[in-house]
């Protein structure tokens, strides 16, 4: 029995302050399971192993008493107890620590007489806790690590192995934790939630010491007892972070021992925290400050990666497929910051599951919404305004976020002082939606959706209205401890219509759609404790829609095209397994096998044998019906990844990727326009196949909260699409006629300092690459450059990038960026000669000159509101400069023909600095997310 514990619980509650007597009212504790049936003391052994809790009472006091009524989810502690102890003379106390005490026949006395504390001699001053009271306090702050038991402890059976599963949620909110770290002390290994704050731990039935950690919540330690399989949820308290201590935490366990090369997962709290022109959170714009990434041009929407076409990269949003990824020329990304709660990059080692693209894959996830109560945040800047809201469908186990943008932008582009700008005007909403149910501990739904709308008129001659939208719903189901599937079906269309009237005779009107469905599964299966096999399979359609190109206006030369319309569809199957090879070695090594098909109905050309694909070699035209198969690729794409730990804190990576791409991009400009379309693979254009080698070095200093990388890569494609000089890829049908296939090779050093933690912190990435295409053929015609290397439009040497965040103190922030890096590659006229006494301009050789140098410095100041603990709603100011220095940047060089002589002007976007003042708000206090 208890007694002692009784008593001594009973002296130590008579020391609680009267301020613990009142909210002893409102300790509660919530619990799910099944307790009916079950004998007082039945229920106390359960509880006990499963919660933080403790009951100190009789055993003879309990023995008649059963439990009913008592099953379910979200169960009320107090209410069982009540029911329970109807019809008795026993009462119950639950204090602020969760410890329960059973009474007989008398209530709780939680003070002392006044006179007995005065007596004592050790009452503090102005009437506050006693010394007494105050020991009392910080022994129980001070009490040892949270016990929990899974099971009965037994003798071990050789190899056996246990699996503890679950989730890890915000516990104000209940929306998942991502990259949240669990690390068993005794074995020094660990793993970290997934997208959706799901957490698998495979483990040897014992006793341990196990460590969680996630980004500003509060750290936990736990004594683990393990002896079966089990599903626990893990709740983390937001932390009030001192000034001295961690700010940033993200991914630590990744950068040395997980597998992944070229891989970075930042949350929207860094996303935040980096000035951006226009006053708004960028995504993108985080982005293009990682090693290895670089803009396509200040102010155009497009990333290069790896010295990789913009059209190699991939973007999901929960699942949809995203074409275009701006808003307004290039100056906003297509993703609401305030929906958005982190996004993952690969760019080397891309995972099996993943494919259809050569250069990177971005991953975006949405956030779930609050699951407790409803909220609300958004903000205003000098071209937008947002706002979501957010709260629980089912409390504690479904929530919906909806979020929406709108530009007022006119006014800052008649302050621009490029014409073209000036004269324009344009703007854009978006709105996203999604819904989560966990209907139970297996099954987890989400359904999203979104729309977004553009519309500008460049000078008056040029008119473009274009959008994306989609949606998803995806299905976890958690077979057993060890087998995972997500099932999910997904839809992404883009289309747009422009007006281009600044020639009047080369006037006209065109529109364009392209649809992607995808139905999608995937698994993970834990074959054995040191191998995790993944595996799935994906179907995709492509409805591609190029439109018809139309006369506009009554002097338009024009003829009316029908570009027609393309079908195609992409399977894949893919299995990977990642093996854990002794305490030091793992090796990820899989397989994705593609197939592509291009289907009817369609015409497709024939070309004499042997000839270039030209007007004049046309031999004849096939017809095909609905579903017939017009041409097929398929093939392997190899998956292989290495990482030998060198010790707790560094390790040796070595991967190699090999990726197909079965669309690309008809553009011959550098930066991203609305109007470039997207073109598929077809019987006279093959699909483009890459392969990647990369190795590195990482090391962490925890002490110091550093982490450091340096990896190198080398990067080959074969069937690159590139363009004839002269190339119509606006209104040509038969666009073999006007593209070239070539090789593309590039190389690479990245290295990153990054430290995570204090008052300054951030990053510095600093990459040394090249990237050059060759295009040669038997055909002069169909040969660039007579055949020979030339730098790609995205080689860029040298760059270099500097993030920094310093917290003056909990209420002012400053944040900078420093952004330097080579000039991209240019072709400039070089020589005038004359026919029939006409000037001619000719070219140099493709991309033989280079753009200016690229420097810019940014600064930003963030003022938050007052921090009282509780209040309606907090707000903050953020106080940005954009190009501090007002370099004038060359964003293009043209040549123009002034009195007989043919002059250059360099074209900047932002040639002084941008100020801007942006206001964000939020239901709930300052630390509520």
């Amino acid at each position: 029995m208890r007694i002692t514990s009784i008593i001594w619980g009973i002296v130590m509650m008579c020391m609680l302050v009267p301020e613990l007597r009142a909210q002893s009212q409102d300790n509660d504790i919530k619990f799910s399971g099944d307790y009916n049936g079950l004998t007082f003391e039945q229920f106390v052994s359960k509880v006990e192993s499963q919660q933080e809790v403790h009951f100190y009472y009789r055993k003879d006091w309990v023995q008649n008493i059963k439990l009913d009524h008592a099953s379910g989810s979200d169960l009320s502690m107090k209410e069982i107890l009540h029911r329970a102890f109807l019809g008795t003379d026993l009462r119950y106390y639950i204090d602020a620590f969760h410890d329960i005490y059973v009474l007989k026949g008398r209530e709780m006395i939680t003070t002392l007489p006044e006179k007995l504390i005065e007596a004592s001699g050790e009452t503090s001053k102005k009437g506050g806790i006693t010394d007494v009271e105050k020991r009392y306090l910080e022994g129980r702050k001070e009490k040892k690590n949270k016990t929990i038991v899974f099971g009965r402890e037994h003798i071990k059976k050789p190899n056996e192995r246990v699996y503890l599963t679950g989730r890890v949620i915000n516990a104000e909110s209940g929306e998942p934790l991502v990259g949240a770290t669990f690390y068993v002390e005794q074995l020094k290994d660990g793993v970290v939630s997934d997208a959706q704050g799901y957490y698998r731990l495979v483990i040897t039935p014992g006793k341990y010491t196990l460590q969680l950690g996630s980004m500003g919540m509060q750290k936990q330690v736990y004594n683990l007892q393990i002896w079966q399989n089990a599903h626990y949820n893990f709740q983390f308290q937001k932390d009030i972070i001192p000034l001295k201590e961690v700010v940033v935490e993200a991914n630590k366990f990744h950068n040395v021992r997980g597998t992944q090369m070229g891989f970075q997962r930042l949350d929207v709290k860094a996303i935040k925290e980096i000035p951006v022109v226009m006053g708004e959170s960028d995504l993108l714009e985080v982005a293009r400050m990682l090693p290895g990434v670089q803009s396509v041009g200040e102010g155009s929407s497009g990333l290069n990666v790896r010295g990789s076409p913009a059209d190699q990269n991939l973007f999901y949003i929960n699942r949809v497929p995203v074409f275009n990824t701006s808003h307004l020329f290039g100056f906003f990304s297509a993703f609401n910051p305030d929906i958005v709660r982190d996004f993952s990059f690969y760019k080397s080692n891309i995972p099996a599951r993943f494919g259809g693209r050569l250069a990177s894959i971005f991953d975006i996830s949405t956030r779930e919404g609050n699951q407790k109560k409803f909220t609300a945040r958004g903000g205003i800047s000098p071209i937008t305004g947002r706002l979501s809201v957010e709260g629980p469908l089912v409390k504690d186990k479904g929530s919906f976020v909806i979020g929406g943008r709108s530009t007022y932008s006119d006014w800052i582009l008649r302050r621009l002082k490029d014409p073209d700008l000036k004269n324009s005007n344009a703007g854009f909403y978006d709105i996203a939606t999604n819904f989560s149910l966990e209907a139970n501990r297996n099954n987890h739904i989400q359904l999203f959706g979104y729309y977004s709308h553009d519309r500008f008129t460049l000078s008056t001659n040029s008119h473009f209205q274009y959008s994306n939208k989609g949606s998803s719903l995806s299905w976890r189901h958690l077979f057993n401890e060890r087998f995972t599937g997500t099932f999910s079906g997904a839809f992404g269309e883009y289309s747009y219509a422009n007006t281009e009237e600044q020639d009047p005779l080369n006037a006209y009107t065109k529109n364009y759609s392209i649809g992607h469905y995808e139905m999608k599964s995937d698994f993970d299966f834990n074959v054995a404790p040191n191998h995790l096999l993944r595996f799935g399979l994906s179907a995709i359609y492509y409805d591609l829609d190029r439109g018809a190109l139309t006369p506009y206006g009554a002097q338009s030369l024009r003829y009316y095209t029908n570009l027609g319309r393309e079908y195609g569809t992409e399977n894949a199957l893919y299995v990977s397994d990642e093996w854990k090879i002794g305490a030091n070695l793992t090796v990820d090594a899989g397989i994705r096998y593609s197939y592509y098909a291009y289907l009817g109905p369609n015409k497709v050309r024939q070309y004499y044998p042997g000839a270039p694909y030209d007007e004049s070699t046309v031999i004849d035209t096939t017809s095909y019906k609905s579903g017939d198969f017009i041409q097929s690729y398929h093939g392997p794409e190899w998956r292989l990844a290495l990482n030998y730990l060198l010790g707790q804190n560094s390790s040796v990576k070595l991967s190699y990727n090999r990726m197909r791409q079965y669309l690309f991009m008809l553009s011959n400009t550098v930066a991203l326009s609305p109007n470039d379309q997207w073109k598929l693979t077809d019987s006279h254009i093959r699909p483009q196949v890459g392969d990647q080698f990369s190795a590195g070095f990482y090391r962490n200093f925890p002490q110091k909260h550093i982490e450091t990388s340096i990896e190198a890569y080398y990067k080959k494609a074969n069937d690159l699409v590139e363009y004839k000089n002269g190339a119509d890829l606006i209104g040509n049908r038969w666009v073999e006629t006007d593209v070239v296939q070539g090789k593309q090779d590039a190389y690479g050093l990245e290295l990153m300092l990054r430290k995570t933690a204090g008052k300054l912190n951030g990053w510095i990435s600093y990459t040394y690459s090249h990237a050059r295409v060759k295009v040669d053929s038997k055909f002069p015609e169909n040969q660039i450059n007579s055949g020979k290397a030339y730098p790609a439009n995205y080689d860029i040497p040298h760059s270099v990038n500097v993030v920094t965040n310093y917290r003056l103190s909990r209420r002012v922030s400053f944040s900078g960026n420093m952004v330097y890096y080579t000039g991209r590659p240019i072709t400039y006229p070089s020589a005038i000669y004359y026919i029939d006494g006409k000037k001619v301009l000719n070219y140099s050789l493709r991309n033989e000159y280079r753009l200016p140098d690229y420097f810019r410095v940014d600064l930003s100041v963030n003022i938050e509101g007052n921090l009282v603990a509780k209040k309606l709603a907090h707000s903050s100011w953020m106080i940005g400069v954009y190009n501090l220095t007002g370099r004038k940047n060359a964003y293009s060089v043209y040549f123009k023909n002034v009195d007989g002589n043919i002059q250059g002007y360099k074209q900047s976007i932002f040639g002084v600095p941008i100020l801007t003042l942006t206001w964000n708000f939020k239901l709930g206090n300052y630390a509520s997310e």
